[in-house]
């Protein structure tokens, strides 16, 4: 039982899944990486029960085994380019060397069928969807996710079906954040599912780079994402998303109306802030937009109890009533950074302690709603 592959395709293949291991857990399985490898193929396979991550490279030889995650990348790391030998160790069970030329590397291992395993999705939805749009909702709503354990049902992206439209949405008490594209074909019937946090993190860094179709099946419990050689499969979040549509204001119920470049609102916003201090229990850097309607330039400025202040002219219009908004400096900066570079944004409240809706010239597919603060 002797396994030979390319070390730079092993180390990519490692790389890929090896953020799927959790960090601490009292499984020693769970702490490795499943190796198994038959008629050419090595599948290498990460898991933490609620998120299945596995990856293939063309390998000659067999082996079934598990091996520490970060044994397993450090020392295939240490190792110059070129085929490698995986095999177990002569008269020692529970251990395999690595050799790359005149380099070797014995490292521990448990056996392959301690590891658990997920099965295959019954009863779901599959269909095939152009992998940069599905990048783009999770991309768009990933800052939107809570971390607040008590509310679970927030703590990941809501991916369902209205109006012939596949809709991402994320909300963590403070905003909400909606994206959107057109329903893929043979999407029909898909069961609305709260990707998991940590799922999410994995499926973007999946559809960072293929400009491809990836594989999706859904099913009441749990979502696959397939593109080329790479497989995830993720547990849903057990809960009941909130019907977010009725927290988002109309679009033309502002009393009060901003409109600016992206650009130009981020910079302001940092350089306000960076002159305060994180204050309050949450540790808040709030900044003040005060708007006077048809006046050239509005004001932003930010104050902290030590006495720093900053203020800053910025180019951008107001209508409707004059108002004081306050905002979470870094709530304000992470959703206009969801739109995209040199748009205009719009921010749109009935008063200034209502929810203000955000959105962009550039980007009709996303929406987000933000709560201010008091002033």
């Amino acid at each position: 039982m002797t396994l030979e592959v390319e070390r730079d395709a092993l180390l990519a293949a490692l790389r890929q899944v090896a953020d799927v291991v959790p960090g601490r857990t009292t499984i020693p399985v769970l702490a490795n990486l499943m190796l198994v490898a038959e008629a050419g193929t090595l599948t290498i396979t990460a898991t933490d029960l609620d998120i299945e991550a596995s990856v293939t490279v063309e390998a000659a030889g067999s082996i079934a085994t598990t091996i520490a995650k970060d044994k397993l990348v450090a020392a295939v790391t240490g190792l110059k380019p070129g085929r490698l030998a995986i095999a177990p160790v002569d008269g020692r069970a529970g251990a395999v060397t690595i050799k790359s030329g005149r380099a070797v590397r014995t490292l521990a291992t448990l056996p392959a069928t301690d590891f658990p395993k997920r099965k295959p999705l019954e009863c779901a939805t599959s269909f095939a969807m152009p992998a940069a749009s599905l990048g783009r909702l999770l991309d768009a709503c990933h800052v939107a996710q809570s971390t607040d354990e008590t509310r679970y049902y927030l703590m990941g992206v809501y991916l369902h079906l209205v109006d012939g439209q596949l809709c991402a949405a994320a909300a963590d008490g403070f905003r909400l954040i909606r994206a959107r594209c057109a329903q893929p074909d043979a999407a029909d019937g898909m069961p609305q599912v709260i990707v998991p946090s940590k799922a999410v993190a994995q499926m973007r860094k999946l559809l960072a780079k293929p400009s491809g179709e990836v594989a999706v099946a859904v099913n009441e419990h749990a979502i696959q994402l397939t593109i080329g050689r790479v497989q995830i499969v993720a547990k849903a979040v057990d809960g009941t998303f909130p019907d977010y549509q009725r927290i988002i204001p109309a679009g033309d119920a502002g009393a009060i109306r901003m409109t600016g470049g992206r650009d130009m609102l981020l910079s302001a916003a940092a350089g306000v802030a960076s002159v305060v201090d994180a204050e309050g229990d949450r540790k808040l850097r709030s900044i003040r937009i005060d708007l006077t309607p048809d006046a050239e330039v509005q004001t932003m400025s930010a104050r902290d109890m030590g006495g720093s202040s900053a203020v800053e002219e910025i180019d951008a219009s107001a209508s409707g009533t004059a108002a004081a908004l306050g905002m979470d400096h870094k709530l304000f900066t992470t959703t206009l950074a969801i739109f995209a570079e040199g748009a205009s944004v719009s921010m749109a409240l009935a008063d200034p302690n209502a929810a203000a809706r955000v959105e962009s010239d550039k980007d009709p597919d996303l929406l987000a709603v933000i709560m201010p603060m008091r002033v």
